[in-house]
């Protein structure tokens, strides 16, 4: 899926987009941020802040620098109310606009099953932490059970093109974890892995917490 079609569907989709997470995908992020363990004056990258649905867990005294490249789902982010000091960022996960090892620490939330290229992105939020940093992710993922990834390989064209909700959002019903995770070679050492798993095709994703385990 191209760039540009990602862009507007969530440009778009951005008034509607919480109560689509509501509806059909919600999931606490605070265990999810809080799993980072961050400390006051640490700066952590939001790959893909989305409307904030991170942001309100986010401890006060903490940095948080937001990049997506929808401004207007950003813009829905703005009107969060939080603890911690947030900077919005229009930024590409493929070729993130910030030097080698900045942050302390990074979260994900429903991001790398829409980016093109998961591995490149993964391997951008590692570039831009520095070793030993925690990343949190929390997303749509693959099922492990092969009578449920029948039914994804039946949804695959529809979601990845026409979306769902139509037009509204848009992902890789079958995005890899397993694959990105385990077998892409990136420096990592995986500290959590637990998986969603639902009869429905929709509902299956994961929780993962990560190290970043470069030299």
């Amino acid at each position: 899926m191209q760039v540009t079609k990602i862009i507007d569907t969530y440009d778009q989709g951005a008034v509607d987009y919480e109560q689509i997470m509501l509806r059909y995908w919600h999931i606490d992020r605070q265990p999810l941020i809080d799993s980072l363990q961050l400390k006051p004056g640490q700066t952590v990258l939001d790959a893909a802040v989305g409307t904030g649905l991170n942001l309100p867990a986010y401890p006060e005294g903490v940095s948080v620098v937001g990049v997506d490249l929808s401004e207007k789902m950003m813009d829905e982010a703005q009107k969060k109310r939080v603890s911690a000091d947030i900077t919005f960022k229009v930024s590409d996960l493929l070729n993130l606009d910030f030097p080698d090892n900045t942050f302390d620490a990074a979260a994900s939330g429903f991001t790398l099953c829409v980016v093109t290229d998961p591995v490149r992105a993964l391997d951008e939020i590692l570039r831009v932490t520095k070793p030993g940093a925690y990343i949190a992710i929390l997303d749509y993922c693959k099922s492990r059970d092969p009578e449920i990834q029948k039914w994804q390989e039946l949804i695959f064209d529809a979601a990845l093109e026409i979306g769902f909700p139509t037009g509204k959002i848009k992902w890789n019903a079958l995005m890899d974890y397993d694959k990105l995770i385990y077998n892409s070679q990136l420096p990592i050492e995986v500290l959590r892995d637990e998986r969603i798993e639902s009869p429905n095709p929709f509902l299956c994703g994961c929780q993962l917490l990560l190290r970043n385990s470069k030299g």
